[in-house]
C-alpha cells in the first residue's frame, strides 16, 4: 500500500537557524506585549480603585470595548425624521417612536427607498460620530473593592508571617478605607515586639490607633486644616464621626483599665449614672457649653465641627477618675438633682 503522507521539504542548517530567530522574535514581542498589557491593567486598577481581575475584564471584552453593532442607515434616517417632526410640538406631546414609525411607516419608506448610497453612508458616519462623543461611564463598585482588599491582605497577612518565621523580621502594618462609602474594615498586622510597642511605648491598643487612623483619612484631616476639611462634610456625617470618635474612646478607656468584660455602649441620656459613676471615667475638654449630650441633639455645626476637630486632635477624650475625684462627682451630682436640675434621668414608661 502507497502512502499518501506528504513528504516535507528539508530544511538547511541557516533555514532552521533563521526560522528559530524569528520564533524567538515572535515569542519575546508577545511577552513584551503581555508584561506591558499587565502593567497597564495593574496600574488602571490601582488608580482607579478597581478590582485587577474587573480591570482585565474590561481589556479582555467587557461593556467599555465589546464590539458594537454596524450603524444603520435606516435607524440614523428614522431617528432624524422623528426629531424634525418633534420640534413644532410641545414637551410632554413628542411623538415616541414606536408610534412615530407606525403612523408614518409607508411614507418614511417610500422616502428612504429614494435615499442614494451616498446619503446613506452620510447617514451612518453620523451614528459613528455620535458614538465617539458619546463617554462611557465606569461605574464604582464596593463590593468589588471590597473583595479585592479582603483576598490582597489576606495573603499579605500569610507572607508577612512566614517572613517573620523566616527572619524573625518585627513589624506590623494598618490599612484603612480611603472614602465612607468604601466597605472594608481596618487591616491590622502586627508581629509580637510591633504589639508591645505600640500597646507599651504609644499606649494604643493596634485597633483602637487603627480606627482613629480611620477617622482621620475618611474625614480629610491631614489634606488640609481639620475645620475647613469637616466643613465640607454633610451635617449627618459629622455626627456620626462624634458619636464614633466618643465610642472608641470609651471602648478604649476601659479597656485598657480593665474596667468591662464586655462592650459598653456610650449612654448619652444617663452619661453621670450609667458611665461616669459606675466606671469612673468621664469626657474632658467637651467643648458644647451644655453639659455632654448626644452630638445629633447639639444641632448647629458650628458646635459640630469644634467637638469633632478636638475628639480628632485629643483634646476632648476620656480620662479616668482618682477616687476622690468621684467621689466629689457623685456628691455634686446629688446636690444639682436635689436642687431640681435633672442629672438622672429616670427610664421613659412602657
Amino acid at each position: 500500500m502507497v502512502s499518501t503522507k506528504k513528504a516535507r521539504a528539508k530544511l538547511t542548517t541557516e533555514q532552521k537557524a533563521g526560522r528559530r530567530q524569528k520564533y524567538i522574535k515572535l515569542t519575546d514581542a508577545v511577552n513584551t506585549a503581555r508584561d506591558s498589557y499587565q502593567e497597564e491593567a495593574h496600574s488602571i486598577s490601582q488608580e482607579h480603585g478597581r478590582s485587577l481581575k474587573w480591570t482585565r475584564a474590561q481589556l479582555n471584552g467587557g461593556r467599555l470595548t465589546r464590539q458594537r453593532r454596524k450603524a444603520s442607515a435606516w435607524n440614523a434616517f428614522v431617528s432624524a425624521k422623528l426629531n424634525k417632526a418633534n420640534e413644532t410640538h410641545a414637551p410632554g406631546k413628542c411623538y415616541r417612536l414606536p408610534a412615530y414609525i407606525s403612523a408614518h411607516y409607508a411614507e418614511l419608506q417610500q422616502t428612504y427607498a429614494c435615499l442614494s448610497e451616498s446619503e446613506k453612508k452620510k447617514l451612518r458616519l453620523g451614528i459613528d460620530d455620535l458614538r465617539a462623543m458619546r463617554v462611557n461611564i465606569v461605574r464604582s463598585n464596593p463590593k468589588a473593592l471590597l473583595k479585592d482588599v479582603n483576598s490582597t491582605f489576606n495573603t499579605m497577612e500569610k507572607e508577612w508571617t512566614a517572613i517573620n518565621a523566616r527572619t524573625s523580621v518585627e513589624g506590623f502594618y494598618i490599612a484603612v478605607r480611603g472614602d465612607l462609602e468604601h466597605f472594608h474594615e481596618a487591616k491590622v498586622f502586627l508581629t509580637a515586639k510591633a504589639k508591645s510597642f505600640i500597646k507599651d511605648v504609644l499606649h494604643f491598643e493596634p485597633k483602637h490607633l487603627a480606627l482613629k487612623f480611620e477617622s482621620w483619612v475618611v474625614g480629610n484631616f491631614g489634606e488640609e486644616s481639620s475645620t475647613s476639611a469637616t466643613k465640607r462634610l454633610p451635617l449627618p456625617k459629622i455626627v456620626s464621626l462624634c458619636r464614633k470618635n466618643i465610642q472608641i474612646g470609651l471602648d478604649s478607656i476601659l479597656q485598657e483599665n480593665n474596667l468591662a468584660s464586655k462592650k459598653v455602649q456610650m449612654n448619652y441620656e444617663n452619661y453621670e449614672k450609667n458611665i461616669v459613676e459606675v466606671y469612673g471615667v468621664a469626657i474632658n475638654g467637651w467643648t458644647y457649653e451644655k453639659s455632654v449630650c448626644n452630638p445629633g441633639k447639639i444641632g448647629r455645626r458650628e458646635h459640630l465641627i469644634k467637638l469633632s476637630d478636638a475628639l480628632v486632635k485629643g483634646e476632648c477624650s476620656w480620662a479616668m477618675l482618682s477616687e476622690e475625684e468621684l467621689s466629689e462627682r457623685i456628691s455634686n451630682n446629688c446636690k444639682h438633682q436635689a436642687s431640681g436640675e435633672q442629672v438622672y434621668k429616670s427610664h421613659k414608661a412602657a
